[in-house]
């Protein structure tokens, strides 16, 4: 079983096109795009936590029918555009989550505004997309804010593993780095 983290999706919302540089043609392309991302990466017993705004709209029959699509279990932190997801009954859904990785913690929220002040370990958030980088990258070590946003992740879940990786590095990275092919 592998753990993966992942934010902002939108499966579904033309809007998203437009504020994003999501380079699709139609919201289709996209959708198509991040369920390939997803799927082709996780397996039935992987776990993906998703650091909030899954679906638009996000009404309850639109969230589970998208959830039935995407592969592994869903630890649901709720986005600013997830309240369909709280009305689904189709997961569990949550303001915050923390997991531990080694000997650092991770706290999962979708808009880093809403981290706990006196957090001690890393933030990982959503939220930004790729509107602001300077402020808002995949990871900032002197912030110890990790962005996982689908756009800063090449459109598919990171291992947990794998970003604690990068956080060990201590390096300022704009986006995750593409994978040889």
């Amino acid at each position: 079983m592998t753990r993966y983290l992942l934010a902002d999706t939108h499966f579904g919302d033309p809007e998203v096109l437009s504020y994003t540089d999501r380079p699709f043609g139609s919201v289709a392309e996209m959708n198509d795009a991040l369920l390939a991302g997803w799927n082709g990466a996780v397996d039935a017993d992987d776990t993906v936590v998703f650091v909030g705004d899954f679906a638009v709209p996000s009404e309850p029959t639109t969230v589970r029918r998208w959830l039935h699509r995407v592969q592994g279990d869903v630890v649901f932190v709720a986005g600013d555009h997830d309240e369909g997801a709280r009305r689904s009954h189709a997961v569990d859904v949550r303001a915050s989550y923390s997991l531990a990785v080694g000997d650092r913690t991770l706290h999962c929220v979708h808009d880093p505004a809403d981290a706990p002040p006196d957090h001690e370990g890393w933030v990982v958030h959503g939220h930004h997309h790729d509107m602001r980088p300077d402020a808002y990258p995949f990871a900032d070590p002197d912030a110890r804010r990790a962005n996982v946003g689908v756009e800063l992740l090449d459109y598919r879940p990171i291992p947990v593993a794998e970003l604690a990786d990068f956080l060990d590095r201590g390096t300022y990275l704009a986006e995750r780095p593409r994978r040889e092919s």
